[in-house]
């Protein structure tokens, strides 16, 4: 029988997975996840450590946070049931508002403002050009 010295292997556990995933999905950085996740002993991490146990969430965090976004507003929008574990939002104002942000950024559109300048009576200017020059 041979005895490894040292200290005993990091295992993660199911929560940290879950924090990391959202972490990654939220832009953090790994140095500063790491500062956040700690071993048995109440240490942080390295990130070699971040790397090699949580390979599935770094890679897939910000793709799974994104898509439980994007299902959780377009449910919104829709009126529908929202996914699973999440409460619905069925504000008209807060929903209108989802849409609202999703055209913007998803669909292109744009707000348009529209300016229009009249005269102190309210009716609109008036231009009288003169054609002086034969050649215009």
């Amino acid at each position: 029988m041979s005895s490894r010295g040292g200290r005993p292997p990091f295992e993660p556990t199911d929560e940290q997975r879950k924090n990391v995933e959202i972490m990654v999905g939220l832009g953090i950085r790994q140095d500063s996840i790491c500062a956040l996740v700690r071993d048995r002993k109440d240490r942080p991490i390295s990130e070699a450590t971040l790397r090699k146990h949580f390979r599935k969430e770094i890679d897939q965090g910000a793709a799974k946070l994104h898509a439980t976004i994007g299902n959780f507003m377009v449910a919104t929008i829709l009126g529908r049931d929202p996914p699973p574990g999440i409460k619905p939002i069925t504000e008209p104002k807060v929903r209108a508002s989802f849409a609202e942000l999703f055209a913007r950024t998803r669909m292109g559109w744009r707000e348009t403002i529209r300016s229009e300048v009249g005269n102190a009576d309210g009716k609109p200017f008036t231009f009288n050009v003169c054609d002086t020059d034969s050649r215009l």
